[in-house]
């Protein structure tokens, strides 16, 4: 179900295109036959559906092209979203099911969904609703980076997938609001929504201005070491320390996000917790920063990893701090420099390592209290 064909003069786009302009184009195909697939070059015809927006199908298709059997309506509808986002923009030319062919053998070497270009830069936008197979997706885009085009990916599937910056994949679900997409990664089910339960996302039109704007970035933090961070520390506080008196608190989980950025996703580095069972050198630093400046924290001691009293080291009952009320203690500012190199494989690095939309200035140097 194409929104674009081939004509004598050129390409031919229905996108945006009033009911005048849809029916002049179909009385002069009816004529003169003169649109044809990009795909297959097989002649085509103008569908209006009410409801649905005018789009090309094939009259008959040849034996070895998919033809419209290879889109579904959603497809269809998704695909339409992302083009007029792109045709929103001031900058960008957008062209649907684009196809790039060999010079020499003329064969096709890929075909995008959509295609935004702007003089010599060009992002191929493609919809992967079923089947969202990642060593099929990542050889389309080596075709696409041989080709010196950018290509992001959209899928439905809730199947995470790795974060990379090489294939950029992102879930796309259909809420009554309209499409939201979502920047989880592999790394993220485990971490991120089993606790927060918020997704981290945005509308679908948002995000393509968004990525033609040069805000999605990989890693955007990662090398920016004056970035600043809030942390925070949630812990049970019950019974009290049977040698100082004070009440014994047993932090659960160390959260942290990025200060004054809200698109980038808070991350909680949790301990003893079925899959949080993994190294972290983060965990320690960021809970001693969040108590050091933790108002009223003369009434309260953490229980050590080693089950002592942090204020008088005295050994502490089993279940001291175990059970009791669930509190968070008041967040801390430092800055990523403060903390150790995130390591390969720890919670840390997984949180740095992702694509966000961050304005173009938000990962440039920050102070404290900036």
């Amino acid at each position: 179900m194409p929104f674009s064909a081939l004509s004598p003069e050129g390409p031919v786009s229905l996108l945006g295109a009033d009911a005048a302009t849809v029916e002049s184009l179909r009385s002069r195909n009816r004529k003169e036959a003169c649109f044809t697939a990009k795909c297959c070059g097989a002649a085509l015809t103008i569908r209006t559906s009410p409801g649905k927006a005018p789009h090309f199908v094939h009259k008959v298709v040849p034996q070895g092209c998919d033809g419209d059997r290879r889109e579904t309506w959603e497809h269809h509808r998704l695909k339409e979203l992302i083009a007029t986002s792109v045709a929103g923009t001031d900058e960008w030319e957008v062209e649907t099911e684009a196809v790039h062919r060999d010079a020499g053998t003329r064969l096709i070497l890929w075909r995008a969904d959509v295609l935004a270009s702007r003089r010599r830069a060009h992002v191929a936008f493609e919809v992967q609703l079923s089947n969202a197979d990642y060593e099929v997706m990542r050889s389309r885009q080596e075709r696409y980076r041989q080709s010196g085009v950018r290509g992001l990916w959209f899928v439905r599937t809730r199947k995470a997938f790795p974060a990379s910056q090489a294939l950029p994949i992102f879930v796309v679900r259909r809420e009554p609001a309209g499409d939201r997409v979502e920047f989880t990664t592999e790394a993220d089910y485990p971490f991120i929504h089993a606790h927060s339960g918020e997704a981290h996302d945005m509308a679908l039109a948002e995000f393509v201005r968004s990525a033609l704007d040069g805000k999605l970035k990989w890693a955007p933090f990662e090398r920016a070491p004056q970035t600043r961070l809030l942390a925070f520390v949630d812990y049970f506080s019950g019974e009290a320390c049977a040698s100082c008196g004070r009440t014994v608190a047993r932090p659960f989980c160390v959260r942290a996000r990025i200060a004054d950025v809200d698109t980038y996703p808070e991350f909680q580095f949790a301990r003893g917790v079925g899959e949080f069972r993994r190294t972290s050198g983060w965990y320690q630093p960021l809970l001693e920063a969040v108590w050091a400046s933790a108002p009223g924290r003369g009434e309260i001691t953490l229980r050590r990893a080693d089950d002592t009293c942090s204020r008088c080291s005295a050994p502490l009952g089993r279940d001291a701090g175990a059970y009791g009320a669930k509190t968070a203690l008041l967040g801390a500012s430092l800055l990523l420099k403060d903390l150790p190199e995130p390591r390969f494989g720890t919670v840390e690095r997984a949180w740095l390592q992702r694509w966000a939309v961050v304005d173009n200035g938000a990962a440039e140097k920050k102070r404290p209290g900036q």
